[in-house]
């Protein structure tokens, strides 16, 4: 080996862990950022949650429709979720897989949500214990050196999926209450 191939061999292994660094620290900053994203939204922090995304940001949660944009997003938290949304719940974030490709990343999450009130066709009930589960499937943009939400899409899947609680609420039902059963 020439002296200066094994300085370019040098160079490309060198550059190669800088990748790497900066993929770990890229993973790390994600994870920050989502568990901030889901603790301003367990303390109704509409703002906090909205400053999370990209300007241009895709927001497609449960049944709110897609809002494309920081304001709009923020306009769907402040005009349809903090009316409604008065529970003091509890948010557990898991199995997070994050993958880094230079300044874009994908990210899937699960999501853990301990109700303490909630709402029913008969009105707002306190049981301590229920609980839900949902996915989040994310993309990241670093802007400006700092990882933003650009595309977020999110569903609950357990107990019940969403559809089946439009579905209850449609006919008046309470989804494994026995309500509304012939």
């Amino acid at each position: 080996m020439t002296r200066a191939s094994s300085m370019n061999s040098d160079r490309t292994d060198l550059q190669e862990l800088f990748d790497r660094i900066d993929r770990l620290e890229s993973v790390q900053a994600i994870t920050r950022l989502h568990n901030d994203y889901v603790r301003d939204l367990a303390a109704r922090n509409w703002s906090g949650v909205a400053a999370a995304y990209t300007e241009d940001a895709e927001c497609d949660i449960r049944n709110h429709g897609i809002h494309r944009g920081r304001d709009a997003i923020n306009a769907m938290f402040d005009e349809e979720l903090l009316p409604i949304v008065r529970s003091n719940d509890g948010y557990i974030l898991s199995s997070p897989n994050i993958t880094v490709a230079g300044d874009t990343a994908r990210g899937t999450w699960t999501w853990h949500r301990f109700q303490a009130d909630f709402r029913t066709p008969l009105g707002v009930m306190r049981v301590w214990g229920p609980w839900s589960e949902g996915r989040y499937e994310t993309e990241y943009q670093r802007v400006g050196g700092e990882w933003k939400i650009s595309k977020l899409w999110f569903r609950v899947h357990a107990p019940d999926s969403d559809e089946q609680i439009a579905a209850s609420a449609a006919h008046h039902e309470v989804l494994g209450g026995g309500y509304g059963r012939s």
